[in-house]
């Protein structure tokens, strides 16, 4: 961004603060995420700081298939409306997110709750394992609740939840292909390799068709769950980031957490998040649902592995390559499922894994 339209950001921002009574409030940045949204503290005297979220809205890159740039197949927030419209969702249906204290929707900013910085792993980065099932029964009764199609906004426009559809899925699967495979291979795939692994992701993506559906939050894990100290039930998990939510298979979150990308979560750890969860479900179809599971749970690594590469080469973060050997590891471990065998060979056979 040139140093004029940074300019007229930081104009933006503070006629922003001051029509919210913070002309005067310390400002102090926090650290952002993986995306292009920055986020701050801001404290009026004594009182209790709240968050400005600077989320504008970005362009959406070149035309990559059928037309679409990336995010929009993907299916990822455009402007800040996903935030808002899901955080109504979510609150509505009595879980606990952050509350919007003011909002320029069409200028990309929010200022909201601080539910504070405490999480649910330790200083050392292990999991807290009665954390982490707090976190899993908040996903249980997440999937038990009905969605609504769409949520009125303030300033009268809709928000809808989109479909975690099979275009989102594959193009997903193809940072594999694009980042991953030559940084491990030190080439590009072959166009029958290619050709193989998109074949074998379109089949596995078929058989989840007919599993549960609900609202996928798509980063539930470690960084995106506060810990709610003194609380109980869902109140104990602060939920954040969810402004790439959509309508899928209510696996892929229950995945996300017991295969965090950025913890160390054991085999132990992990069958006994999936038992506790399954054990809480009724009226439930476990053997559908542990298969939709491990096609989700790789899915899931499989983007990742190329996500991560990528930071590392196009965005010059390298401090996410240590993140690498652990998520060959999860993928590993999902690769154990039967309705992964195509795919458990071609990555023996392509990628050494």
């Amino acid at each position: 961004m040139s140093s004029v339209n940074l300019q007229s950001r930081e104009g933006l921002i503070q006629e922003f603060l001051c029509a919210h009574g913070h002309g005067s409030s310390v400002r102090t940045h926090l650290t952002g995420d993986a995306s292009s949204r920055a986020y701050e503290y801001v404290q009026a005297g004594q009182a209790d700081p709240v968050i400005l979220m600077n989320a504008p809205q970005q362009p959406d890159g070149p035309p990559i298939r059928d037309g679409k740039p990336y995010s929009q197949i993907a299916r990822l927030a455009e402007d800040i409306r996903a935030f808002v419209g899901v955080a109504m969702m979510l609150e509505e249906h009595g879980f606990r997110v952050p509350k919007i204290h003011a909002q320029e929707l069409d200028h990309g900013l929010l200022l909201i709750e601080d539910l504070g910085n405490t999480g649910i792993i330790t200083d050392q980065r292990q999991p807290i394992d009665e954390r982490y099932v707090a976190a899993i029964e908040t996903l249980k009764a997440v999937h038990e609740k009905q969605w609504p199609d769409a949520v009125q906004l303030q300033d009268g426009s809709q928000y809808s939840l989109a479909n975690f559809d099979q275009d989102a899925m594959m193009i997903e699967v193809d940072l594999l292909a694009q980042w991953y495979a030559p940084y491990k291979l030190g080439r590009s795939l072959a166009d029958q390799e290619l050709a193989e692994l998109q074949t074998i992701w379109r089949n596995m993506i078929g058989t989840l068709q007919s599993a549960e559906h609900s609202i996928v939050l798509r980063d539930y894990h470690s960084p995106n769950i506060i810990w709610m100290a003194g609380c109980s039930g869902t109140d104990r998990t602060g939920l954040i980031d969810f402004q790439d939510a959509l309508r899928g298979p209510s696996a892929y979150d229950v995945a996300s957490l017991a295969q965090d990308a950025r913890v160390d979560v054991s085999a132990e750890l992990e069958t006994l998040l999936l038992d506790h969860y399954c054990k809480l479900r009724t009226g439930f179809d476990e053997e559908q649902f542990r298969a939709a599971y491990a096609v989700l749970a790789a899915q899931r690594a499989t983007k990742i592995l190329g996500i991560f590469v990528r930071l590392w080469q196009r965005d010059g973060k390298d401090v996410y390559l240590a993140h690498l050997p652990r998520i060959e590891s999860y993928l590993q471990r999902s690769l154990k499922h039967p309705v992964l065998r195509e795919y458990k060979a071609w990555a023996a056979a392509v990628l050494n894994i």
